[in-house]
């Protein structure tokens, strides 16, 4: 297990920051089933980022679901890493993307979907998704892991 490397949980303290997102916030740690595919979804529910141009706050959810690979994503350090877009500007669209980004660079997941579901602002809500494949993942695969998704994405919906 990669315990050494989780500095924000169990710490007794937290740094916030609200205007700087960084993929070195967040701490992973060692998959408990490595070799299986399997699930992990994490809803933030009380995502915030500015406007780039206004500056007016943007409200909004963020789901990620993911496959882990090796590692997994400590979930306090990934509070803690959107709560850092607090107050730094950027598009909804630009947000989902990074947050994306900054979790493969860090986690390295099988498969990975970032979806932003964005209060609307003019009456136009605004809800970006992002995807992305791990390497090496051939077809046969892809296809057990899409089938995977799918049952949670059911399951999922089951609940509301």
């Amino acid at each position: 297990m990669v315990r050494d490397s989780l500095t924000h949980l169990g710490s007794g303290e937290s740094s916030y920051r609200y205007d700087s997102p960084s993929r070195d916030i967040m701490d992973v740690f060692s998959s408990p089933r490595p070799g299986r595919d399997f699930v992990i979804a994490l809803e933030c529910m009380e995502f915030t980022s500015l406007c780039p141009i206004t500056g007016q706050p943007d409200y909004g959810e963020i789901d990620v679901v993911y496959v882990p690979d090796q590692l997994c994503i400590e979930s306090k350090s990934l509070k803690l890493y959107l709560g850092a877009y607090r107050n730094h500007g950027a598009f909804h669209e630009d947000c989902v993307n990074s947050i994306l980004d900054d979790i493969v660079a860090v986690c390295a997941p099988v498969f990975i979907r970032v979806i932003g579901d964005f209060n609307a602002r003019g009456g136009i809500a605004i809800k970006p998704v992002a995807v992305n494949w791990g390497e090496d993942i051939d077809e046969n695969r892809r296809g057990d892991v899409m089938e995977i998704v799918r049952s949670y994405d059911r399951f999922s919906r089951s609940k509301r």
